[in-house]
């Protein structure tokens, strides 16, 4: 009611103050002030509630969007969160898997050293074997040459100092070797 006994006191200044010598009437006074409480009264019974549900749903409206976002938010957060954990443990998979492959490289590489030792050593010991074997062989072709060579030369003296005698004298040997044996 403030703003009506403020329009009342600016209709009666205004009264007085437009005629100096003449009063303001009633009617003056009365009929704005019944014209603007049938305002006021038209502005609160049509206005006012449908201002106040516009007003309403428009806070109810706001209020869902406010909580939407504050959930969506709480989302992105959760969701950030889990990100930067991700993160974190990637740098730490990253690290392990390193690691892992670090220490695998380390064991294929000492089981190739081991193997190429263990086929050195294979290699070694069948290049000695050859070796021995060859050894063997040469032994046996020089003693076979030798053989012959030796063979030749008894041939040889055999023939140059052999005697009918010597021949009788190795067949009676032979034939009583015989003899002996049956």
């Amino acid at each position: 009611m403030i703003p009506l006994t403020q329009l009342l006191l600016a209709q009666a200044w205004a009264a007085s103050a437009g005629a100096e010598g003449h009063s303001a009437s009633i009617t003056q006074l009365i009929y704005p002030l019944i014209n603007f409480l049938i305002f006021a009264y038209l502005i609160k019974r049509f206005a006012l509630p449908a201002l106040k549900g516009h007003l309403r749903s428009r806070r109810e409206r706001i209020l869902t969007d406010v909580t939407g976002a504050s959930e969506a938010k709480g989302r992105i957060e959760a969701t950030l969160r889990d990100y930067r954990d991700r993160l974190s443990r990637l740098e730490e998979a990253k690290k392990n898997i390193l690691d892992t492959l670090r220490a695998e490289s380390e064991r294929e590489r000492t089981r190739l050293l081991r193997e190429s030792e263990e086929s050195a050593a294979k290699i070694k010991a069948d290049a000695d074997f050859v070796a021995q074997q060859e050894v063997k062989v040469a032994r046996y072709e020089l003693r076979k040459e030798m053989a012959l060579m030796a063979q030749a030369a008894a041939e040889q003296i055999i023939k140059a100092d052999f005697r009918d005698a010597d021949q009788q004298h190795l067949l009676d040997q032979f034939l009583l070797g015989i003899k002996e044996s049956g």
